[in-house]
């Protein structure tokens, strides 16, 4: 039962992140009728300063539904910590996690109360990107402990590759997050051509940010770094994550693992041209955040794999 209450929690987090990306970039504008213009004109709105007595709301069915979506990880968040704390003699595993995942439920709650009154559109998506990504990776982590076998392992030598797992997982963390900078700032236009930028490797580009812009747009060469970082990530994060599945597809039992982080390399490379080619269709950009989740699942999974046993 209490893996089935994991699990289940563990496809919702999953689609609430996902979902909060569709709502999100609906916000933004895509999709709309009078696309590209609707998208410029919700990115100059939405970099209008909060102001307390006039809170920013969301009332399209999208953030509805988002909002329903949370409401009910925080029920089945609840509900994980209770049963883990309940039967922990049974579990044979320490509440630490489960408690860990309600308080970061309850952390996210407070803080989207608040942030959207005194904090600037970029910060609050980072912070809900950040919070959920989190969620998800503790659910996952806490299946993994339900599903393994208490025998289960891989070689000694596959275990020397865990520094480097772990450092796959932190590319792509970061990859993630410059992916929401991009978007909470609009900058997802500011490159319309692959491989080029604005006709070349290296645009006029202005890398200063500040919080502080009293509202006001940001610079084209503002807008073109961001984009242009998430760019050089994703070079760098699928030639590292590469390098790493052939080395780990000669190891005994993760073989699979590293055909699966292949396939999605390969899937969202695709999708994240496309996007840049086709104008940012609204589906084509779900899709990559969802594809980017997925990744971010299948290195925890890997990072499992090669974890210390305890002895």
């Amino acid at each position: 039962m209490y893996l089935k209450l994991v699990l289940t929690t563990c496809v919702l987090a999953f689609c609430a992140v996902v979902f909060s990306a569709s709502a999100r970039l609906s916000d933004a504008g895509l999709g709309c009728a009078n696309w590209p213009a609707c998208y410029e004109e919700n990115a100059l709105k939405q970099r209008q300063p909060p102001q307390a007595n006039a809170p920013r709301t969301h009332t399209s069915w999208q953030w509805k539904l988002q909002n329903l979506a949370g409401l009910l990880l925080g029920i089945l968040a609840v509900a994980v910590c209770g049963v883990s704390w309940q039967k922990r003699k049974e579990l044979r595993q320490s509440p630490l996690l489960p408690s860990l995942l309600l308080g970061l439920m309850a952390f996210l709650g407070i803080f989207g109360i608040w942030a959207f009154s005194h904090l600037p559109r970029p910060v609050i998506v980072e912070v809900h990107l950040a919070g959920g990504i989190a969620l998800l990776m503790l659910l996952v982590w806490i299946a993994l402990r339900q599903m393994s076998p208490a025998g289960a392992t891989v070689s000694g030598e596959a275990r020397g590759w865990r520094g480097f797992s772990r450092l796959g997982l932190a590319l792509v963390l970061a990859q993630i997050m410059l992916g929401g900078w991009v978007s909470s700032n609009f900058a997802a236009l500011a490159c319309t051509e692959f491989p080029l930028c604005k006709g070349s490797l290296l645009p006029p580009m202005d890398f200063s940010y500040s919080l502080d812009n009293s509202g006001l747009p940001l610079s084209a060469e503002r807008l073109t770094a961001i984009h242009w970082a998430h760019r050089a990530g994703a070079l760098l994060t699928i030639l590292y994550l590469c390098w790493l599945s052939f080395k780990i597809m000669a190891a005994k039992g993760l073989r699979n693992i590293g055909k699966t982080i292949l396939a999605l390399l390969a899937l969202q490379f695709a999708l994240g041209v496309s996007n840049v080619l086709l104008g940012l269709p609204l589906v084509g950009a779900v899709l990559h955040n969802a594809v980017a989740m997925l990744l971010l699942v299948t290195l925890v999974l890997l990072n499992f794999r090669l974890r210390k046993r305890k002895t």
